[in-house]
């Protein structure tokens, strides 16, 4: 359980069942109570949320940062730590200023990873008191801040929809400018490649176009509604920069949303997108949903395998049961454990996910908001293809 001293930190209990709107999470950033103050009433409230709103949605999105012709690297970095490997610690929806997500952030630190990685979705609305509050431990509200733990040798966050919610202006201007390699520049883009002999780690935007034209957005039928696709400079980064199609490392793909598609029946747009350019097996490692799933393979065509991982457990509340409803690729580990809480409300654990890269082989450790693994799995690279070497819940 979260110690006392974090006693200030935001409940779980507002953050619960937030829905798709954008609209609508302004009015849940709006309603959101002060501890120990009294709660807005509602006129208050929607005029907080209509004015916040006003302000941070009207205009046009922030410009998607890239990679330029003289920019060194780009954006592909050593995924490099020590002699005997490397670690790389990841979670999703982390950013929800929750005990819980302190928690996580001190285990993630005691698992001393190289590199952590952030998949995304500052809550609720992603705009600069957000980020400040939920990712760089500054104190910009009534709540105890959180600090996003850093790697020894870097630190990246992925763009997610909440932080498109605010036109990914705090994203890129603030966030990004913090974090980086240690020892090295400021993290340049919302996409980037970590690489080494054997293995690739290629974290994607699938962000930046899930948002629509303000009020539109809000109609199921708008014909302005997002496309969550990578976009014209992603791909184009990807076949200039990266191209995956002529490597044959092992690949680990990162992103925001999920590899699959309406119900689970096909792949993502992003996913579909990807396999005109891979057309082999890769992990996807994807937060956005709130719960921790391991999901079987995946036939997607043209050669593309699909093994996803969610991860979106960082932070946020984990309804229960964790387990997503039918439709999807087989389940194959979930935890289904309650998770003891002091508002007293039915949930799940929160945690996240030590990747270890060694030589040609990869060990994935699932662990909770304690450290306590959950769930482990190895993995082996040869010759472009990926092959499961073992998978099991912990005892």
């Amino acid at each position: 359980m979260p110690d006392s001293a974090s006693a200030k930190r935001r409940d779980l209990a507002p953050l619960r069942h937030l829905p798709r709107s954008v609209a609508l999470n302004y009015l849940r950033q709006a309603l959101d109570p002060c501890p120990g103050g009294s709660a807005r009433s509602r006129g208050a409230a929607l005029l907080a949320a209509l004015g916040s709103y006003a302000r941070a949605r009207l205009g046009p999105r922030h410009a998607l940062a890239g990679y330029g012709p003289q920019t060194p690297g780009q954006g592909l970095y050593a995924l490099a730590g020590e002699e005997a490997g490397v670690r790389v610690a990841l979670a999703g929806d982390w950013a929800s200023g929750t005990d819980e997500a302190q928690a996580v952030a001190r285990a993630m630190a005691a698992a001393d990873p190289h590199f952590t990685i952030h998949l995304g979705d500052v809550y609720y609305v992603g705009d600069e008191s957000e980020v400040r509050s939920s990712m760089l431990g500054e104190r910009t509200s009534c709540y105890e801040p959180t600090r996003w733990p850093r790697g020894s040798v870097g630190s990246f966050a992925l763009n997610g929809n909440h932080e498109m919610y605010a036109r990914g202006r705090a994203y890129f201007d603030v966030l990004l400018p913090a974090l980086g390699l240690s020892a090295g520049g400021a993290q340049r883009a919302s996409f980037f490649c970590l690489e080494n002999a054997d293995w690739r780690m290629l974290a994607l935007d699938t962000a930046y176009h899930s948002v629509g034209w303000p009020l539109l957005e809000e109609l199921p039928f708008a014909p302005c509604a997002a496309s969550n696709g990578l976009g014209a400079a992603q791909l184009r980064w990807l076949e200039a920069s990266v191209r995956p199609g002529a490597d044959r490392r092992g690949l680990v793909i990162l992103a925001h949303h999920s590899p699959y598609g309406r119900g689970g029946r096909r792949l993502s747009r992003p996913a579909r997108q990807l396999r005109k350019l891979i057309g082999r097996p890769v992990l996807w490692f994807f937060g956005h949903e709130h719960r921790l799933a391991v999901y079987d393979r995946f036939e997607g065509g043209a050669g593309l395998t699909v093994w996803g991982r969610n991860v979106g457990h960082g932070g946020m509340p984990v309804e229960r049961p964790a387990g997503p409803a039918g439709g999807h690729p087989p389940l194959m580990f979930t935890d289904a454990r309650s998770y003891p809480n002091d508002e007293g409300l039915e949930l799940g654990y929160n945690g996240y996910a030590v990747l270890s890269f060694t030589g040609r082989q990869l060990a994935i450790e699932y662990r909770d908001l304690e450290g306590e693994v959950v769930y482990r799995e190895r993995w082996e690279t040869a010759d472009g293809d990926l092959r499961p070497l073992s998978g099991s819940a912990a005892p």
